[in-house]
């Protein structure tokens, strides 16, 4: 009777540690193929981040925060950020509630404004406008007197045709 105990013992045992190790083995498996899945979109991520840094390192080449030598120019001026002072300058011809002299496009029914200004160095700015129905674009140069008083020049102008 002891012999059979200790016998159904053993088979208990065994079919117990043939399920752990069964079970364990799946679940390895499990971690293992998620632990690759992770590493391969970890990777496809990083690469990702790598293109966007180069994308921006470009957008930055034709800036004025990411061009050192044209904030050099501005150096003795008492203006904090050049850009956002341009900008604000560029926008507030929006607010003479007449034709932008800047925009040298006859009105069509409404005003041209101003919408999207890039401060490209010390002297260029390129410039979005829009009435609501049609969109063209401004090349500018400007120059800052000592009295951080600004001058705009229209270089060139472009109006794309309407699409309908």
């Amino acid at each position: 009777m002891k012999k059979n105990i200790i016998l159904y013992l053993l088979v208990f045992m065994s079919l117990i540690l043939i399920f752990q190790f069964v079970n364990s083995k799946k679940l390895v498996e499990d971690l293992q193929e998620k632990l690759s899945y992770s590493s391969v979109r970890n990777k496809k991520l990083k690469d990702s981040i790598f293109q966007l840094k180069l994308h921006l390192d470009e957008n930055n080449d034709f800036n004025l925060e990411g061009n050192e030598y044209a904030l050099r120019y501005f150096e003795k001026l008492s203006i904090n950020n050049i850009a956002m002072h341009v900008k604000d300058q560029l926008y507030e011809t929006n607010l003479l509630r007449k034709k932008n002299s800047l925009i040298p496009y006859a009105t069509m029914g409404r005003t041209f404004l101003i919408n999207k200004v890039r401060v490209l160095n010390h002297q260029w700015v390129i410039a979005d406008f829009s009435d609501g129905t049609h969109w063209g674009e401004i090349f500018l140069t400007y120059q800052i007197d000592k009295n951080v008083g600004l001058s705009f020049k229209l270089i060139e102008h472009f109006l794309y045709p309407n699409p309908d």
